[in-house]
């Protein structure tokens, strides 16, 4: 990875810099690619409202070219809704449990899925991006996931186990994502 790179997380639903796999890929990011990683602290994330979301990656993202973002769940989509409005070039994706339409399981978060995103938009921006899921995720289901990187038209990692990725199941380390963030 070049040096001085922006590179910005967007966590899902109920989480927070702090949980997960965050702090730890934070630490990987500082020490091994000594590079600055910005995990961002979205507004209200056990009742997540689309336009407060906007507006705070509108504040918090600097929208310049050549950035990567990693998203988490819902991080995905409300990536995918920061790359469509803005004028944006070689946009790097590392997308994790990710979906881009309303889930059976969480209807509270239809409100960012109402309006899918669009791809004839979004596609031009990206130079690369990678969606990873989990065989066994119980909150968004793999085959979402899927769609996702298929609608992307990009690299899809299936991981044999690991769920959700999130501390309620001893997920505070993601090795993949690092990896596929030190081949940026």
């Amino acid at each position: 990875m070049e040096q001085n790179k922006q590179i910005y997380l967007i966590h899902g639903y109920t989480a927070s810099p702090t949980a997960n796999w965050f702090p730890w890929l934070k630490r990987k990011v500082n020490h091994d690619l000594h590079q600055k990683i910005t995990l961002l602290t979205m507004p209200n994330p056990d009742n997540p409202i689309p336009a407060k979301w906007d507006e705070y990656c509108d504040r918090e993202i600097t929208a310049t070219d050549d950035i990567t973002i990693i998203g988490h769940s819902l991080g995905c989509i409300q990536t995918l809704r920061f790359i469509e409005q803005h004028a944006l070039k070689n946009v790097h994706l590392i997308l994790v449990s990710g979906f881009d339409e309303s889930l059976a399981t969480l209807p509270e978060l239809d409100a960012f899925t109402n309006t899918l995103p669009n791809y004839n938009n979004i596609l031009p921006k990206v130079a690369d991006a990678v969606v990873i899921s989990a065989l066994d995720d119980d909150i968004v289901p793999f085959y979402y996931t899927e769609t996702l990187a298929r609608h992307l038209k990009c690299k899809f990692i299936l991981m044999p186990a690991g769920k959700h990725f999130i501390s309620r199941d001893n997920i505070t380390e993601l090795p993949v994502v690092f990896e596929e963030l030190a081949k940026i």
